[in-house]
């Protein structure tokens, strides 16, 4: 997975005195996963149910960078190494849980 825009940041300025037009201006980017070093990296795009995680692992180092949305809600960026293990734990209003990622039998995700 390159990297990918989520959203953006954007100032909104109220109305000068007497006036009634607002402004909007985005001023940057919200961005997903960084970019790093994309090759050798393999591309994670699963979904089931409410659950959407996009990312990647890097099979040479089990490196992986994963994009967690729940119920529309982007809950945000995790990082961590498949050898170890990678845990989120989940408390918000429509949803709570855990999610593993890990090496199964040495190699299989």
């Amino acid at each position: 997975m390159t990297e990918t825009n989520v959203g953006a940041i954007v100032a909104l300025k109220s109305p000068e005195e007497g006036e009634n037009i607002w402004e909007a201006k985005q001023v940057s980017l919200g961005r997903s996963l960084p970019p790093g070093d994309v090759q050798g990296r393999k591309p994670i795009d699963w979904s089931f149910g409410p659950v959407k995680v996009d990312g990647y692992v890097d099979p040479d180092s089990f490196r992986i960078g994963l994009l967690i949305v729940i119920t529309g809600i982007n809950i945000g960026n995790i990082y961590g190494n498949l050898k170890d293990g990678v845990s989120l734990k989940i408390d918000i209003y429509t949803t709570e849980g855990e999610m593993r990622f890990f090496l199964k039998n040495d190699n299989e995700l």
